[in-house]
């Protein structure tokens, strides 16, 4: 069974399709790369949909934080920013207590400057004065609603949080800013990189490298079984499988036949045409048994100008009429150079009793019957004689 499944992907992966088989490990390995970067953007994408749901719990926290502290309300005096009567405008207490517990920016704007903030600019100042973007005022300032989304500070995008400050009569005097640098999940979308797409590249990695030793072990195998000039099978194979088919035949009582095929006077077509003709003439020979064969026969090169057949499951009387038709298309065989090729078959069938030797001894003493009398014929050699 191995030399089959061996012989199988040598001839119909390994030579007939040997450009499509390595464009497909190619594809595979291009397939899962790509896979691993759109499983791993699409995990990265659900991460910043949560870390929407993240934010919006920090800001709470932001203005919680602020209550607590500064309990009052807010309000305008003088052109200043108040909670409870405290000046928020450059005050930088409670904010740097936020960024401390929860390691987020935190910025609050005056209508819409900044007047205290975390966030610090390259020399370690902290940027005061400059205004928040246009959709955010007028999600914010001009609609009275919480903003959610990644915002670009300063050059820099995060994922951000902005909520409305209103006085005591509703009106909207401020807005409460937190945010996360998005740079942050860049590291998050690092490790999904490594977590996930390592141990699948590994895996396909692993697939390939399977695949490459499973084609060379097959490769291997089917060398040793093929004879390297006509590429049909070669004595060695055709042995172990006469032993396996004789006990089939002996278990079951089923019909098993061989035939022996020497092509005649093959030496002077050697010794007229050269041996490069000569072997191509067995190539055609070969290829020509082959195509009239079941899938279930078994044709080997025997040796030299020799062909053997084993036929499972097959009565000497049909081995006789495919014997018959094997031989009149080696006769009209077309081969440029060449005349007529013709070929004597000596045909015998199972007999009780018999061993690997005796079976093909006979099926030879038929082939020789056939040279004595002329060539280019067919004897069958029954049990007994």
């Amino acid at each position: 069974m191995k030399y089959q499944i061996a012989f199988y992907i040598n001839r119909k992966i390994l030579k007939s399709r040997t450009r499509v088989f390595i464009f497909s490990i190619f594809l595979t390995l291009a397939i899962s790369i790509s896979t691993i970067f759109i499983v791993t953007k699409c995990i990265y994408d659900q991460a910043l949909s949560l870390s929407t749901l993240y934010i919006h719990h920090e800001l709470n926290f932001f203005e919680k934080l602020i209550d607590l502290y500064y309990p009052g309300e807010w309000e305008i005096r003088d052109g200043k920013l108040y909670k409870d009567g405290i000046q928020i405008n450059h005050n930088y207490q409670i904010i740097d207590l936020f960024e401390k517990l929860s390691g987020d920016t935190a910025t609050i704007f005056q209508n819409d400057t900044r007047v205290t903030t975390t966030i610090r600019d390259s020399s370690g100042k902290r940027i005061i004065g400059t205004r928040v973007s246009k959709p955010v005022a007028k999600r914010v300032l001009v609609e009275g609603k919480d903003y959610y989304g990644i915002a670009d500070i300063l050059g820099k995008k995060y994922i951000t949080a902005y909520r409305p400050i209103k006085d005591k009569n509703g009106n909207i005097i401020g807005i409460l800013y937190t945010g996360v640098p998005l740079s942050y999940f860049d590291d998050i979308k690092r490790k999904l990189y490594f977590i996930i797409g390592v141990p699948y590249l590994l895996l396909v990695i692993i697939f390939i490298i399977t695949i490459f030793f499973i084609l060379q072990w097959a490769k291997t195998q089917s060398l040793s079984i093929t004879d390297p000039l006509t590429e049909i099978y070669n004595r060695r194979y055709f042995i172990e499988r006469l032993k396996t088919e004789m006990e089939r035949a002996k278990r079951y009582n089923i019909p098993l036949s061989l035939i022996i095929i020497d092509l005649d006077d093959f030496k002077k077509i050697n010794d007229t045409y050269g041996h490069m003709v000569g072997d191509k003439v067995l190539k055609a020979v070969a290829q020509t048994l082959k195509n009239r064969l079941r899938k279930t026969d078994i044709l080997a090169r025997w040796g030299g100008e020799e062909f053997i057949i084993l036929l499972p499951n097959t009565p000497p009387e049909k081995a006789v009429f495919l014997a018959g038709d094997l031989r009149k298309k080696i006769e009209e065989m077309k081969i440029p150079g060449v005349k007529k090729i013709t070929a004597s078959f000596g045909i015998t069938g199972y007999c009780i009793g018999d061993d690997i030797n005796s079976l093909i001894k006979r099926a030879d003493d038929a082939m020789y019957e056939v040279k004595k009398i002329g060539k280019n014929q067919i004897y069958l050699k029954k049990c007994g004689k």
